[in-house]
């Protein structure tokens, strides 16, 4: 891989670079908002990107939001049409997502967006940004929220080196990055085939049958119950009957380590210490209350997630798959926030297969469990490879040897 191949100069360093306003690599546009009143702004053919599309978006482009807007919302507001290419900024709530527009898009106002001039290269900045989103943060003002003005956007200064050079970093990077994008796709298929298995084998009630015919086609008996019909053999439940739901705690104490420290939202930071160790399923408490995890390997999860621990063994990932047939968003029991409590979840009423079922399913589908940790262990590497590179590659300490044609060699 083309990250491979780097070197570390001691000199001339300085000389390879100049430094530069972000003005003066592109121009800084900020975006708006169409009255949400009027319908005829809305719906339409044009994307228009918020914030809160980038907060759980984990791809270098994006294509579209949410909400679209027409070509009356563009001329009535003063959210401005992107190109194709354009790196994304969010210059308040939060201060710090970063994006590259896959085609033309218009963005809300909480965005200063960069069109790149054709002197440097767009991939690039959206790494320099990224490498300094603390530095830029810590210029934000305001009373109610902070934000970076387009005044101090378009002034920030940092060191360019010839575009040459920005397109073998921007490779090096954007390496890794793809990567990590084609194992998230190759999970993302794998998490669709176990779902799939799930869905036949306990909605369906299409498991093999003790002769490899499906139950139900086959002529399986099937019996009434509160949850409808049901194999003979079958019982409903309560949620508890499987496993028993833990609270997560606070982890600011801890020293930075290799153990993922778990939140609503994902992986948060590291720390030294586990606070689980088994096989689990994290449930979120609140926040994004539908991002529900398994995890088999040891962790720490805040107080924002539930993890659970199995009443049976070997029932996890039957278990996960359950839970995310389960809309739990839409048993929010908060207001501000989004929240889930024990008592919601505890009265969950679920359909007990017998465990000797769950047993073969989890047979069945643990090999494609076994690839999905792979490619998250493997992702794990290939981003603090990148995160390792970005500073040194950006400052200049470590330097992208070209070739006579400006490739990376």
């Amino acid at each position: 891989m083309v990250y491979m191949s780097l070197i570390i100069l001691e000199s001339e360093v300085e000389d390879m670079f100049r430094k530069l306003k972000l003005s003066e690599i592109g121009t800084i546009v900020a975006g708006g908002t169409p009255k949400t009143k009027v319908s005829e702004y809305w719906n339409g053919e044009i994307s228009w990107i918020t914030p809160k599309d980038l907060s759980s978006h984990n791809c270098m482009y994006i294509s579209k939001g949410d909400r679209s807007i027409t070509e009356d919302g563009l001329k009535n507001s003063s959210a401005k049409l992107l190109p194709k290419g354009a790196v994304l900024f969010t210059s308040r709530a939060p201060i710090g997502y970063i994006a590259i527009a896959e085609n033309e898009v218009t963005t809300n106002q909480g965005f200063k967006s960069i069109v790149v001039n054709n002197k440097n290269d767009n991939i690039f900045v959206y790494y320099l940004l990224k490498n300094n989103v603390n530095v830029i943060e810590n210029l934000a003002s305001g009373s109610t929220f902070k934000e970076i003005s387009g005044k101090v956007m378009k002034n920030l200064e940092f060191n360019f080196p010839s575009l040459r050079e920005q397109n073998s970093i921007a490779k090096v990077l954007k390496s890794l990055d793809d990567k990590i994008e084609t194992n998230n796709k190759i999970n993302n298929t794998l998490e669709n085939m176990v779902q799939s298995i799930f869905k036949q084998w306990f909605i369906d009630f299409e498991f093999p049958n003790e002769v490899g015919d499906p139950y139900r086609l086959s002529g399986g008996e099937m019996v009434e119950s509160k949850l409808g019909m049901i194999p003979k053999g079958w019982e409903v439940g309560l949620l508890p009957d499987l496993v028993t739901v833990k609270y997560g705690k606070d982890h600011k104490k801890l020293s930075e380590g290799d153990i993922p420290v778990y939140g609503s939202g994902g992986v948060m930071r590291y720390v030294d210490k586990a606070l689980y160790t088994l096989e689990t399923v994290l449930i979120p408490r609140k926040g994004t209350l539908n991002n529900v995890l398994y995890i088999n390997e040891p962790f720490w999860s805040v107080d924002t997630m539930f993890y659970t621990e199995m009443i049976y063994p070997n029932i996890a990932k039957y278990f996960y798959c359950y839970m995310k047939t389960k809309d739990l968003l839409s048993m929010n029991n908060g207001s501000a926030v989004p929240s889930m409590t024990t008592a919601i979840l505890n009265k969950f009423l679920i359909i007990k297969s017998p465990l000797e079922i769950i047993q073969r399913f989890n047979e069945l589908v643990g090999p494609l469990f076994l690839k999905m940790d792979s490619n998250v262990n493997e992702n794990n590497m290939l981003a603090k490879t990148r995160d390792s590179l970005l500073p040194k590659l950006m400052s200049g300490e470590i330097r992208v040897p070209l070739d006579s044609e400006g490739e990376a060699s």
